[in-house]
């Protein structure tokens, strides 16, 4: 039974530990951060609705907020927070604020976030960690 095991790194995501347990001479140095970002990119590109057994997981869709721009920055960055907080426990103290759009002129429709969070590193270090979160006019959502 899987949950009587005592895992050796409770950071990594569970499938990362299933898969180092199958390939025992795979390396365990798995990047916490790189990890954190491949979950991140999967949970914000998730619509809510979209999953039948979290269907609160996802950011809302744009096309279904009805508010000025100001409004809408405010609702889609407590969005992005509430689901980061929600469905990434490895990091905490989460912020999400707009950025300006440093190449505006060729699509007005895309959007820059910034997220600045706290990582908690398996020796009880926290680091703070930041990501660039760019949405496309499709609103598809890109770490960089």
């Amino acid at each position: 039974m899987a949950a009587l095991l005592r895992w050796d790194n409770p950071q990594q995501s569970l499938f990362e530990r299933i898969r180092l347990r199958a390939d025992p001479f795979k390396t365990t140095d798995i990047d916490l951060i790189a990890s954190i970002r491949q979950n991140l990119s999967q949970v914000l590109n998730t619509r809510p609705g979209g999953s039948q057994s979290t269907p609160a997981l996802g950011i809302i869709d744009m096309n279904d907020a009805m508010m000025d721009s100001s409004e809408l920055n405010l609702v889609v960055c407590q969005s992005i927070r509430d689901c980061i907080l929600r469905y990434e426990p490895r990091i905490s103290a989460v912020t999400v604020t707009t950025c300006a759009n440093p190449d505006q002129s060729s699509d007005p429709l895309t959007l820059n976030f910034r997220i600045i969070a706290d990582v908690q590193e398996e020796n009880a270090i926290t680091r703070r960690v930041e990501f660039q979160l760019h949405m496309d006019h499709e609103q598809h959502y890109y770490l960089v």
